[in-house]
């Protein structure tokens, strides 16, 4: 047995790769609708970080799903799942969502940058400037939706490894709470990075915004993770066994506390505390920040993931 095979392993990488995606996407899309709410309003459409977390987000559920469709025993017929839907299967509704996420993604893109979608379509094409002048007036509308889809896909990773019967450290009602959080922080991450690289002002109200929040999302998820194993651990029985298994000194062990928690929490955590106190943020500070909490949250879906299959009822 390896850390990567092993009996009773049922899904392996390209399903944490799928859920570490879905997750980004919608913590993309949160802090870009938080950023325009509070702080941008009619002026997002040209802040580097709203329209990096615009082509992030659409990217990272194309990604996603594009990797689910080849793991797929038979890719060709992936849209069977598009077109028929079972009420009682959570990765059926978790298709659903997806799509209507995604309808939903694009009309939120088109009012926020409706400026300059309306520059590229110039007079040729009346019936798309017709349906963006409608869509605009439905933003608020929009916006309330998308949020809403965003916190359902981000909860949604959780609870589809939670569908996975018979092994308990998957069962838990605190994995989708905790795949939202994690989510939420690297979308706020993908988000930093990729408008930093835009040539966004790594100092600016976006960047001192988002990082206000990533704080409290951090300890938060500390305390999420120390629920989730906790109630594992006095439970007793298998669950006890699950979580002793996955925080022990294996391969998976060292990558929870050295990768998940070292990297993906504690040195992000530190730096925030830092960047905050300090007179300005510099390039490397945000960039460094943001990519260690993107292979945390990459490498907490791993974890979860592998080590909850190997414990089972």
């Amino acid at each position: 047995m390896s850390a990567f095979h092993f009996e009773g392993l049922v899904w392996h990488w390209p399903i944490a790769i799928y859920l570490f995606l879905a997750g980004l996407s919608a913590g993309a899309v949160f802090f870009a609708i938080m950023l325009k709410h509070f702080k941008l309003a009619h002026e997002a459409w040209h802040s580097p970080f709203v329209q990096a977390a615009a082509i992030i987000a659409p990217l990272a559920v194309f990604g996603g799903l594009g990797i689910l469709v080849f793991d797929l025993t038979r890719p060709l017929d992936f849209w069977k799942i598009l077109v028929f839907y079972n009420t009682t299967s959570v990765m059926s509704m978790g298709v659903l969502v997806l799509m209507a996420y995604q309808l939903v993604l694009f009309a939120w893109i088109a009012c926020v940058f409706q400026r300059r979608i309306s520059l590229l379509l110039g007079q040729r094409f009346s019936l798309a400037n017709k349906l963006l002048t409608w869509l605009v007036r439905q933003e608020a509308a929009i916006t309330g939706i998308l949020v809403i889809l965003a916190i359902s896909l981000g909860a949604y990773t959780g609870f589809l490894l939670s569908a996975l019967i018979g092994f308990p450290l998957l069962n838990n009602p605190v994995l989708p709470l905790l795949f939202l959080v994690s989510g939420l922080s690297s979308g706020a991450a993908a988000t930093l990075l990729g408008g930093v690289l835009l040539r966004g002002n790594p100092n600016g109200v976006e960047v001192r915004f988002i990082h206000g929040i990533e704080i409290p999302l951090i300890l938060v998820e500390i305390g999420l993770l120390f629920t989730f194993f906790a109630g594992l651990i006095l439970s007793g029985g298998q669950s006890q066994v699950a979580a002793i298994n996955a925080l022990g000194f294996g391969f998976w062990g060292w990558i929870f506390w050295a990768g998940v928690i070292g990297i993906g929490l504690t040195l992000p955590l530190a730096f925030n505390l830092w960047m905050k106190v300090s007179a300005d943020r510099k390039f490397a500070y945000v960039a460094v920040t943001a990519s260690f909490s993107l292979i945390g949250v990459f490498l907490l879906r791993n974890f979860i993931l592998y080590t909850g299959q190997m414990t089972g009822v």
